[in-house]
């Protein structure tokens, strides 16, 4: 085995790539029209009634539970130059309503696209993003707001209701910018809600390109224990990561592998992965924890089966989660299946060591 070793803290992966923002462009000008991004949608929410038997006192009891089904949509996908693309009108977009690279951007939404996206365009624009778990309550999503005086927030349709509760409360948000279809009700209460984007010039946004040293991202904990916590993080600090990565594991790295993103994008591990993976030029797809495995969809395949990934990353808690909807269809599969099926899983004496 080859041992790697380095005078100095490896600073960057390629000559020139100083910033995420750099590694937008070196994608799309190295892998162009390639599939980059993908997701599918939402087509519709099915609600079941089960029965189940819990045991409450030593005594079995049977009650009636809702639970929630997912059909979604074939993926669709962005190429790298389209991805380009979209960041720089994002760009144009928030520099028009006066996003300023003193200000700091809000993330509170699930790991998806748009997601990703205005991540990218703040990096481009030299804005910070403050990551915010979406499943932060009202005190949650108030002190990560407020701590570092948050201008503006992206955030989904179904968490406006909660946004919409402290805005109260955070005086220094003037700009939530959201997707999916939102209650009228809920959106007459965000006063601070900006509907029209005039379209500027490209030339707008060349004076806010980031510098190494610029802020790309604060990452804050998910405030389970104590208020939530964030780390600074600097784009040399996030380009010197994507390049180790580049540099030990690079040539494992295969153009035609496809990565399934469903962490949470405030998830460190899954941030930078995403964007080293990115740079390199796979295709990325997103899904849910909810929507990885068959079990909870409906008229159609759950991520896994449709985007067919060949790298995912995860933890403990997640693959515990697909284990099991694997072993529920292989019980499902009859005498045979299940023969198959152990039979694969034992290993030959000549893998034993």
């Amino acid at each position: 085995m080859d041992h790697w070793t380095q005078s100095e803290p490896l600073k960057q992966p390629l000559e020139g790539i100083e910033t995420i923002h750099n590694c937008v462009l070196y994608a799309a000008r190295t892998h162009g029209t390639k599939k980059a991004l993908g997701w599918h949608d939402v087509v519709d929410i099915i609600k079941e009634e089960k029965e189940v038997t819990k045991n409450v006192g030593g005594k079995e009891v049977k009650e009636t539970k809702k639970w929630k089904y997912f059909q979604l949509s074939n993926y669709k996908y962005l190429n790298y130059l389209e991805v380009q693309e979209a960041v720089s009108e994002v760009a144009r977009g928030l520099v028009d309503l006066g996003v300023t690279a003193d200000d700091t951007f809000n993330v509170y939404a699930s790991t998806s696209l748009n997601w990703q996206l205005v991540a990218h365009t703040c990096a481009s624009i030299s804005t910070a993003i403050a990551t915010a778990y979406d499943l932060l309550g009202e005190a949650g999503q108030t002190h990560s707001l407020n701590e570092l005086n948050c201008g503006g927030v992206y955030t989904d349709a179904e968490l406006l209701p909660v946004l919409a509760k402290v805005i109260g409360n955070t005086p220094s948000l003037r700009i939530v910018i959201y997707s999916g279809e939102a209650k009228p009700s809920v959106l007459d209460s965000i006063q601070q809600m900006r509907e029209n984007i005039q379209p500027l010039s490209p030339d707008t946004t060349k004076d806010r390109f980031p510098t190494p040293s610029s802020v790309a991202c604060i990452m804050y904990t998910s405030g389970t224990t104590s208020a939530p916590k964030g780390i600074v993080i600097t784009h040399s600090d996030a380009i010197a990561v994507i390049g180790t990565l580049y540099k030990l594991l690079g040539h494992h790295f295969n153009t035609d592998d496809a990565f399934l993103a469903y962490l949470p994008l405030t998830h460190i591990l899954k941030y930078i992965v995403e964007l080293c993976l990115f740079f390199v030029g796979m295709t990325i797809g997103y899904g849910r924890i909810k929507t990885l495995t068959d079990q909870s969809i409906r008229g159609c395949s759950g991520d896994m089966v449709a985007f067919k990934p060949t790298i995912m990353v995860g933890v403990p808690a997640v693959w515990e989660l697909i284990w099991k909807g694997i072993v529920s269809q292989v019980q499902s599969g009859g005498a045979v299946t299940k023969s198959v099926f152990s039979g694969a899983l034992t290993p030959a004496p000549s893998q034993v060591q």
